[in-house]
């Protein structure tokens, strides 16, 4: 988006050092690091299932009903 205005611009600046500081106290908390990074790897792991059957489904090859029609 690069017509922000100064108040879009000002929310991000504000939302970006909240959300750097709260990397920090993560990285910080060793607990609070380990969770976040086994969460990271279980959420990666379900993104990755999802998008295999995507990329199974897009490499399928569609049956139209023409084709069906054909064979009655």
């Amino acid at each position: 988006m690069a017509n922000k205005t100064k108040t879009e611009k000002d929310w991000q600046a504000q939302e970006d050092a909240y959300t750097m500081a709260r990397y920090e106290e993560i990285m910080q908390d060793a607990s609070r690091k380990k969770a976040a990074i086994a969460e990271a790897k279980k959420q990666a792991a379900d993104m990755n299932k999802r998008a295999a059957a995507m990329n199974k489904v897009a490499s399928s090859k569609s049956k139209t009903t023409s084709s069906r029609s054909k064979k009655k």
